[in-house]
């Protein structure tokens, strides 16, 4: 049976911004399994049914944290999404880091080796810090914001407010709700 990815979603900022934290804030919709619970990411799987025959592959920690290369994670990616439907939600640094390349490249890269229907990026800016990130300040998302919009016309791009933690859940949530 074939691997077919119908959606990605990937949160990009960079370290420590709270990124996983967003994906898990996902878990307030019932529909995950949790009762509306956001779990800790001790607690979580990296494999979620969706449906009877559709399920969503988590990351948590983004390749570039994980010390992955591209191809690594496009491997890893491949490994869990096999045979069948599939949705992957995981997140990105905007720029290049250790051997990763930037969001740009890497969702690129994505959706050549994966051709998913639907893919949405999520800047995640502000964030929860109260001090102004010098290196994602409004320039910088609204130069990313420009660049991904170029990368396909697939690629769907908006800005999450991170200030207040678990308000964005239901919003990506939601992006997975679909027959």
């Amino acid at each position: 049976m074939s691997t077919y990815v119908e959606r990605a979603l990937f949160i990009v900022a960079p370290r420590n911004f709270g990124k996983s934290t967003v994906l898990r804030s996902m878990f307030q919709d019932p529909r995950f399994g949790t009762n509306g619970d956001i779990p800790t990411a001790s607690n979580l799987s990296d494999v979620f049914r969706l449906g009877k025959d559709r399920r969503l592959y988590l990351r948590l920690m983004s390749p570039h944290e994980s010390g992955e290369s591209l191809t690594d994670f496009i491997g890893k990616t491949k490994g869990k999404m096999t045979g069948g439907r599939w949705c992957f939600a995981g997140p990105l640094h905007p720029g290049a880091y250790k051997e990763m390349p930037d969001a740009v490249t890497t969702i690129g890269r994505f959706i050549k080796t994966f051709d998913p229907e639907r893919v949405r990026v999520v800047l995640l800016w502000p964030s929860h810090h109260e001090d102004e990130n010098e290196e994602f300040g409004a320039d910088t998302v609204e130069n990313l914001l420009e660049e991904l919009q170029e990368v396909d016309g697939r690629v769907e791009v908006l800005c999450v407010d991170g200030r207040k933690r678990g308000r964005s859940g239901l919003l990506l949530a939601d992006y997975f709700d679909f027959a």
